[in-house]
């Protein structure tokens, strides 16, 4: 299962989103500022989101996708030190129904669901006290839930680990696919296969999530209100199809600070910028509002 942190790196969205981390800088920020209107409306809190992945602490196996976990922890004190709060997918929702956000949000999210996680992203969460969101991937957490197998460098998180950290109230999961995070005869996550009929991808992506979201409810007691797409990749109509099925909200991989209102689409298509393994935290975070 390691190999799915190499699989990342044919990803559309890498270059941009590394682009974004060490040399962000002024020139990062100047980018942010020349984004489309619907991405920095003038009204509306500005949500910065990080998107995480495997964290070891070997150099050997650390990458674009997979960090030292001291990086991580240097994310939350500095975070911490700057006054801002992580918060849930939930939290966001409860503010476009009328309910309230700390006064610096941001979106600390862990993609595909890793053991690692567990080891390192959940300890560091209780002693700073802080949320992250977790995307698992169901297939995954099935087969290492069925062998009990947990190691850090390649295993992901069973679900009786994801039950343990949803107790602890600091860990929110959501929804990442059920099996659809590869490339498989010409598709690339969630996305539109080339030629596929209308009927024929609304089929798949229909099973495919809501396996994952049965999943969720029969061993986490709730579906995901989020979908998360793999590899950033989204199809044509995808968006559409995935609000039918009831999700509230969406995270692709687009490195930009989006802005949350009071109105619910908002929620849809939340910008993430990818932590890179080789710099500061002061440096990666210099993206941030100033």
């Amino acid at each position: 299962m390691f190999a799915s942190f190499r699989l990342k790196g044919w990803m559309l969205a890498a270059a941009a989103a590394l682009a974004l981390g060490c040399a962000v800088g002024a020139l990062g920020r100047a980018a942010l500022a020349s984004a489309p209107a619907s991405a920095a409306p003038r009204e509306g809190i500005p949500l910065p989101a990080v998107m995480y992945h495997g964290l070891l602490r070997d150099p050997a196996l650390q990458g674009t996708y997979v960090i030292d976990p001291t990086l991580l922890e240097s994310d939350m004190a500095y975070l911490q030190s700057r006054g801002y709060t992580p918060v849930h997918i939930a939290d966001l929702i409860g503010y476009t129904e009328g309910g309230e956000l700390p006064e610096k949000p941001i979106l600390l999210t862990f993609d595909d669901g890793c053991y690692n996680n567990y080891v390192y992203a959940y300890p560091f969460a209780q002693k700073y006290g802080m949320k992250i969101v977790i995307s698992p991937i169901g297939v995954w957490a099935d087969s290492y839930s069925a062998s009990g197998e947990e190691n850090a460098a390649y295993s992901t998180l069973t679900w009786s680990r994801m039950r343990e950290m949803q107790e602890s109230g600091l860990v929110e999961f959501q929804n990442h696919t059920y099996d659809l995070h590869g490339e498989t005869d010409g598709r690339l996550g969630s996305s539109r296969r080339e030629g596929e009929s209308d009927e024929e991808y609304a089929a798949v992506l229909s099973a495919d999530l809501g396996k994952m979201q049965d999943r969720m409810r029969e061993e986490l007691g709730r579906p995901a209100d989020c979908f998360v797409y793999p590899f950033g990749a989204i199809g044509e109509g995808e968006e559409a199809l995935v609000r039918s099925l009831g999700f509230r909200c969406t995270l692709t991989c687009d490195s930009r600070i989006s802005y949350i209102t009071r109105d619910a689409a908002s929620l849809f298509g939340i910008g993430r910028t990818l932590r890179p393994p080789d710099c500061t935290s002061e440096e990666f975070f210099s993206f941030l509002p100033q």
